[in-house]
């Protein structure tokens, strides 16, 4: 079971949103991902980072102050399998629990987005160490980083992208005005919902058989690129769960993760997507040394999908001066 996570550079457990894990309708073909993709992106982008140029972390907020060592830009082939690629690694200190992140205030707020980016675990990294992972938000990112509470459905949401310990099995940790999964009447004691869910088959959490996964999820291995895409739709504003249509849909390699469209995420339209979190967050001390690495992210009006790469790209990563 989750446990609360400090706001201070470390995950921020809790902005509860509409992510959209779901089987959208195909893509048209696409060129294969380049290392400079933020040079001519696709169309309906209103947020690019490749980790190219001179000082990529520059594009975000990153106001908490991670330390060079805990988000490093460094080089590595990459999505691209290009050997000038960069990209930028999040590592959390050898036997500490603590976080790494990038914040990127997004320009606008939003009903509906689409988040895409690649993510590679480094060889050796332990996937029995608890974690929590990133993705779209909406709300104040004063919430960022708050966990325990369900929302109120006018204040903040968030849907996170990371894995099941020990399965390694990809899964949106959710925070929304409507979870339950991990949710008692006692705020302070609520955590967020699985999506699909993951923690059994009915018994206690995944009581709701739309929510559980439709079929066989992939697990996560070390020294290799995926894909990761995310929509988040927040729905018509409720002041019940009653016919909400809140929407989260995520792929890991083109494969659906799931297709949610039932969610109560928020009571007031004023509630909007306005911030993507890149994070990498570890409960506790057992977490290997090994970090993760994290490349061509785009948030959209549009999906963008994964386009013709090679996920299976070399492992050649040097720290660039």
């Amino acid at each position: 079971m989750m446990r609360a996570i400090p706001r201070h550079r470390v995950i921020r457990t809790a902005l509860a949103f509409a992510v959209t894990l779901f089987l959208s309708p195909a893509l048209p073909a696409a060129a294969a991902v380049a290392r400079n993709e933020c040079a001519t992106p696709p169309g309906g982008t209103i947020f690019c980072a490749d980790f190219e140029g001179t000082n990529p972390k520059a594009a975000f907020d990153d106001y908490d102050g991670n330390p060079d060592t805990e988000n490093q830009v460094v080089s590595d082939a990459g999505p691209a399998s290009d050997a000038a690629n960069k990209a930028i690694r999040f590592r959390v200190p050898s036997g500490q629990r603590g976080g790494s992140d990038l914040v990127k205030q997004l320009p606008g707020s939003y009903d509906r987005l689409y988040a895409r980016w690649f993510v590679k675990y480094e060889p050796g990294f332990n996937f029995s160490a608890p974690n929590h992972g990133g993705g779209l938000a909406a709300g104040d990112r004063n919430f960022l980083g708050q966990s325990g509470n369900r929302p109120n459905g006018n204040d903040f949401a968030g849907f996170y992208v990371q894995y099941q310990d020990n399965t390694a099995k990809p899964y949106a940790y959710s925070y929304y005005r409507g979870m339950y999964q991990q949710c008692t009447v006692t705020q302070g004691s609520c955590w967020g919902d699985s999506l699909p869910c993951v923690y059994d088959i009915g018994q206690v959490y995944c009581i709701k058989p739309q929510h559980r996964p439709s079929a066989a999820l992939p697990s996560f291995q070390a020294g290799r690129w995926y894909c990761i895409e995310e929509l988040v739709d927040m729905g018509v504003p409720s002041s019940t769960a009653n016919g909400a249509n809140g929407r989260l849909a995520m792929w890991v390699d083109g494969q659906s993760l799931g297709d949610f469209q039932d969610l109560w995420i928020r009571t007031v339209a004023g509630l909007k997507l306005q911030i993507l979190w890149l994070s990498l967050f570890h409960h506790d001390g057992t977490h290997s040394d090994a970090g993760e690495l994290v490349d061509n992210v785009i948030v959209s009006t549009q999906r963008v999908g994964c386009g013709n790469i090679a996920l299976n790209a070399p492992a050649n990563l040097r720290v660039v001066p």
